[in-house]
């Protein structure tokens, strides 16, 4: 099966979106949550813009030919995995946030590992 184009256009502003948004408006808000999941201070600006970088590679790779190799869907997986257990278990609070970012990462989680399945067996 193919993936339709407008889901990893979707996908890829996503992921464009999520490592761009905080570094151009939020990086004091994002610094505060990483001390707040107990990173040391000398190692939450590097993680943050290291986080920020990867989700947008991710988005970035999306957009190329290599959006038909399983490992790239794999890795988005286990990116949204890590992302939502490291809040989930510091930041439980977040699961009965009023905008509900840790239930969608599920429905996220759901659709990259059908990407991936689609893709190995292509």
């Amino acid at each position: 099966m193919k993936i339709p184009p407008y889901l990893t256009a979707a996908l890829a502003f996503l992921w464009l979106w999520s490592g761009l948004q905080p570094v151009l408006t939020a990086p004091d808000a994002s610094l505060q949550l990483l001390a707040d999941i107990g990173i040391a201070t000398p190692w939450r600006r590097p993680l943050f813009y290291a986080a920020s970088a990867w989700d947008v590679l991710l988005g970035i790779l999306i957009l190329t030919p290599l959006r038909r190799l399983p490992a790239l869907w794999l890795l988005q997986s286990v990116s949204i995995a890590a992302y939502t257990l490291i809040i989930a278990c510091c930041l439980p609070a977040y699961w009965l946030h009023p905008f509900a970012p840790l239930v969608k990462n599920l429905s996220l989680l759901a659709l990259t590992v059908y990407f991936y399945q689609q893709t190995r067996s292509s």
